[in-house]
């Protein structure tokens, strides 16, 4: 059953056949789009489109719940992003409706987007926050919506109506980074509407993002290197490579070298001015997974040995490309300036686990630019216990990677000492999302099935390892 207005209506709205994701990710779904109130609390008939696509479970179920991912960013659209992990998923679907729901701000749902602005948390690093400031009020004047409205506290409301009007009795919350700071709150507001709930690369409410990012982005990066320095094969190949990435970026600090290198997209010769700021991003990008951190290495080796820095100005052209493409900055700008800017003073802002290092190799402008960012940018509604830890008894399975380089394990134990009926798992060398790696997909899906964490035999994880560490292009040793 639905609601459609006041009239309830049997079985789904109207769904269309549809294909999400692209090449070898692309699934078959149904999608459609439902009408929500553009402010819940106003008393007019101003709405907007929420986009929604559903991928039925593979076997007749009686089942009434379903699973959602809750998508990260903040700013990416739960309909992109799914079919890419979908594999993680994929004994959940057996049973399970799978429902995608594009979060008012991002993919199809009134996307608020700024391509010309750069996110405000350092993924595309510019320490010019005049600049910054101007490309902020730039986007918001170009914005169709008032951003006041497309803050987590408002777009939980419009889950929970999506929930009524597709007849689901409960959700299945999943939600990575972001995603995991909106299940919290949506299970804050509408308890009973939630069965199971996991949280992976989890932020607790009461943090504010921006003054933690460039220590715990020095903590990951030092637990990189360590770990090569600790495996022969990496150590005999490189050495040790910290005081090396100290001298290249204080070089770059003072001279900015022009680099001539393949842009893999177009297999043309590019050239760019390759500051320390764009070594840092890719530094920092490298570090959200222990795949993209195996042939981080042997990169540096060739910079700073060989003084060649193709292979990561390719990188950082790759990566901001990529997050450019996926990222709706102006809904991006007004989750962080309502949520994280105004509360950044007002806790402590050091790291939950500090690093080797006093100094990071971001520096100090995070925190700058994320408030030039947010200086003409209205603060949205967030609701008065927004910012509190979560407290509640449903089943909840907490995830993190040892070396993530922006949710650490810390906070995952934060989170979990308020939840009395939860598992925090954390796995040895692994970045910034766990779902799909070793037997975590079937560990899962049996936890959505018991909405039992008590039940769950984690001894498979022991049998993860991350990737080793490439010796030069031809990979790691045999």
């Amino acid at each position: 059953m639905y609601a459609a207005g006041d009239k309830v209506v049997d079985g789904y709205p109207d769904f269309e056949a549809c294909s999400i994701g692209n090449g070898a990710a692309k699934l078959v779904a149904q999608c459609t789009t439902l009408e929500v109130p553009l402010d819940p609390d106003a008393d007019n008939d101003e709405t907007l489109e929420l986009a929604i696509a559903r991928i039925p479970a593979r076997r007749q179920s009686a089942l009434t719940d379903a699973f959602t991912l809750l998508a990260g960013g903040p700013g990416q659209s739960a309909i992109e992003s799914f079919p890419a992990i979908s594999y993680a998923f994929r004994h959940i679907m057996k049973d399970r409706d799978v429902i995608l729901i594009d979060q008012r701000g991002t993919g199809g749902s009134a996307k608020l987007s700024c391509p010309e602005a750069p996110d405000s948390l350092g993924l595309e690093f510019n320490v010019d926050t005049e600049h910054l400031s101007k490309l902020a009020r730039e986007c918001l004047d170009s914005l169709a919506y008032d951003p006041r409205l497309f803050s987590t506290s408002v777009a939980v409301h419009d889950l929970d109506m999506i929930k009524h009007r597709l007849g689901i009795s409960q959700w299945n919350l999943y939600g990575i980074s972001y995603g995991t700071r909106v299940a919290q709150h949506y299970l804050r507001r509408y308890p009973a509407s939630v069965r199971t709930m996991v949280l992976d690369a989890v932020v607790p409410p009461e943090v504010a993002l921006g003054p933690q990012i460039a220590p715990l982005a020095q903590r990951a990066l030092d637990l990189i290197l360590d770990r090569c320095s600790n495996a022969p094969g990496c150590a005999n190949a490189f050495g040790d490579l910290h005081s090396g990435l100290n001298a290249l970026l204080a070089a770059l600090d003072e001279q900015p070298r022009t680099i001539t290198y393949e842009d893999v997209a177009t297999g043309k010769l590019d050239t760019m001015e390759f500051t320390r700021e764009h070594l840092a991003v890719t530094l920092r990008l490298m570090s959200y997974s222990a795949q993209s951190a195996a042939i981080l290495p042997s990169m540096l080796h060739e910079a700073i040995v060989n003084n060649n820095l193709a292979p990561m100005a390719r990188q950082a052209n790759l990566q901001t490309r990529s997050l450019g493409d996926s990222l709706a900055t102006g809904m991006h700008h007004a989750v962080i300036c309502t949520e994280d800017a105004p509360f950044m003073n007002t806790q402590n802002s050091e790291p939950a686990q500090s690093s080797r290092t006093t100094t990071s190799y971001l520096g100090d402008a995070i925190v700058e630019s994320l408030l030039a960012s947010c200086n003409a940018w209205p603060a949205g509604r967030i609701d008065e216990e927004f910012k509190q830890p979560l407290v509640s008894d449903k089943p909840t399975l907490i995830l993190s990677g040892e070396a993530d380089p922006i949710t650490p394990p810390d906070y995952g134990t934060t989170v979990a000492n308020n939840l009395s009926r939860s598992l925090h798992i954390v796995n040895p060398d692994q970045g910034h999302m766990q779902a799909p790696f070793g037997c975590m997909p079937i560990l899962l899906a049996q936890f959505v099935d018991a909405a039992d964490v008590t039940t769950l035999d984690t001894t498979c994880l022991e049998r993860l390892r991350a990737p080793p560490f490439f010796i030069d292009a031809n990979g790691p040793l045999p």
